[in-house]
């Protein structure tokens, strides 16, 4: 039988110190001849307690704080008694090693590194990993070399486009803010992961401002290895941008469902799938029945020849997978602006995104979707789906 290790209902991370002392999770309890024996299951090392050792035990099922364990000594009848207890309970906790510090916790300092579940990831990151001895190419070497290499093979185009696809344009998106609006700080702190949707639809100018503010182009400057360098919402290594979005529209006005691509030049949809995503989006998503209640969901991939012409390097794809976060996280304060419920989710069916769009994951790879829609506005908690509870509005 393993002890309770969650912290009491009124106990949370932010009220623990770090002096704070509690058994550790790899303890298990027994009752033997009368005795309470605790066990380490790691190393097999073993105590055996009397009865009156419980109550000092009891102490140690959530983090306690020394000060509150010589509180409650001193509160016993037998006070030196008690204080003698707690010496010797504390003492063999010890040497079976199966006490814990918060320091530790908050340091991570007892946690073992990933498992096997992690092999391949962990053979990337060590692969990419640099020393102290890792030589870096001066930027005049390095822009020599690339204007060198340029002469040869000119740099991939700042844009992708479906040419041959059906091109619907985008209307402005909105810029300026109302004095209804949220303002910065607000949407910073209202941002929430929401997981239950109005069957509302979108607006087209929520779409194109969702789509402006989180993948659009800014403004471009001359790039002269290339067509020109973007500048977008959100940094990219060498400003070169790789993520690529496929809006899969489910309820937004004026826009029939389907798969779309982005054009960034063009800021408009390029069709890429017709039909209601309803039919396969929920499956794609891993089975999250509740992603096809948003109005939109967006497709992120990364076309990485775009950055692997200048970085010729895997170490470069740290950069590329953090770029994946950075244009998401704009997207969800826009959203939060727009007063919009959004969410992100890597639990996807790669292959079935591959398939619908036609991309080569050497070339292409899929990373990640991001959803918006309107909330419903009869709860507060957005945040499970709707086949799970969710906590109704304290007014009703």
């Amino acid at each position: 039988m393993a002890t309770q290790t969650d912290d009491s209902s009124t106990q949370t991370g932010l009220d623990i110190s770090a002096n704070a002392l509690r058994l550790s999770d790899g303890v298990t309890v027994a009752l033997r001849d009368g005795q309470i024996v605790l066990e380490n299951s790691f190393t097999g090392a073993n105590r055996a307690f009397d009865q009156d050792a419980i109550q000092v035990l009891d102490l140690f099922m959530n983090w306690v704080e020394p000060a509150n364990i010589v509180e409650w000594a001193l509160k016993q009848e037998g006070k030196a008694e008690a204080i003698n207890t707690v010496i010797n309970v504390l003492n063999d906790l010890l040497q079976i090693e199966v006490i814990i510090a918060r320091n530790d916790d908050l340091t991570g300092a007892r946690l073992p590194s990933p498992g096997s579940g992690w092999a391949d990831a962990l053979r990337f990151l060590l692969a990419t990993r640099t020393t102290k001895s890792t030589v870096f190419a001066p930027p005049a070497e390095f822009n020599a070399a690339l204007a060198e290499k340029a002469a040869l093979t000119r740099q991939a185009s700042a844009f992708m486009e479906y040419s041959n696809a059906e091109f619907i344009p985008l209307s402005k998106p909105r810029i300026k803010a109302s004095k209804d609006d949220a303002s910065f700080t607000e949407a910073m702190f209202n941002r929430r992961t929401a997981r239950r949707y109005a069957d509302k639809p979108l607006t087209e100018k929520q779409l194109s401002t969702l789509l402006k503010f989180g993948w659009g182009m800014v403004k471009t400057v001359p790039n002269p290895l290339g067509d020109v360098f973007v500048r977008k919402t959100s940094p990219s290594g060498g400003s070169l941008h790789p993520i690529e979005v496929y809006p899969i529209i489910i309820n937004v006005e004026g826009v029939e469902p389907g798969l779309y691509h982005y054009s960034v030049r063009r800021h408009g949809l390029e069709q890429c799938a017709p039909g209601n995503p309803k039919a396969w989006i929920a499956h794609a998503c891993g089975d999250q029945e509740w992603v096809q209640e948003a109005a939109v969901v967006f497709l992120c991939t990364a076309f990485l020849p775009r950055t692997a012409w200048k970085y010729n390097f895997s170490r470069v794809a740290r950069a590329v997978m953090a770029e994946i976060g950075f244009t998401g996280q704009s997207l969800l304060l826009t959203a939060s602006w727009l007063g919009l419920g959004a969410f992100t989710t890597i639990a996807l069916r790669d292959e079935i995104f591959e398939e619908l769009i036609g991309v080569n994951p050497l070339r292409e790879p899929i990373f990640a979707v991001f959803g918006a829609g309107h909330l419903e506005s009869d709860i507060s908690d957005h945040s499970r789906p709707r086949n799970e509870s969710a906590s109704a509005r304290d007014d009703l």
